[in-house]
């Protein structure tokens, strides 16, 4: 009888999680009426930023669902949330940080998951054990 892989399993459900939701939010970032055009307006950024950070989500989405390349996306989506933070701090609103814990959350946990898979890639070293996963 094969072994479940559980925490693989509860790890790519966290990953799917944060590829439904930035797959979505990141392309939202490109339309000019957007409540994300609003927003990145109010907060004063220009609108390459918002273009930028939009790429850069999408990006981060599409990296997650390899397991190679996952904790280069999960780190993405973590420096996008620490950047939100500062921006709720700096504009006066640091309630309004609660919406980023979630997903930093999550991406540190698909990148501290994926680590191992992402330093056998860049170390150069192949794992047999890995192979089948």
């Amino acid at each position: 009888m094969k072994r479940i892989p559980w925490a693989d399993l509860a790890l790519w459900a966290v990953t799917l999680f944060l590829v439904f939701i930035f797959a979505q939010q990141g392309p939202a970032k490109f339309s000019a009426s957007s409540g994300w055009a609003k927003a990145f307006a109010q907060w004063h950024y220009p609108v390459w930023f918002r273009i930028l950070i939009g790429g850069w989500e999408t990006l981060a989405a599409a990296l997650l669902l390899t397991r190679r390349t996952a904790p280069i996306g999960a780190a993405m989506i973590a420096l996008v949330m620490l950047g939100a933070m500062g921006t709720h701090i700096v504009t006066g609103r640091p309630e309004h940080m609660t919406s980023e814990v979630l997903p930093l959350t999550l991406s540190l946990v698909v990148l501290r998951g994926r680590w191992r898979h992402f330093a056998s890639m860049v170390g150069g070293r192949h794992d047999r054990r890995h192979e089948e996963r």
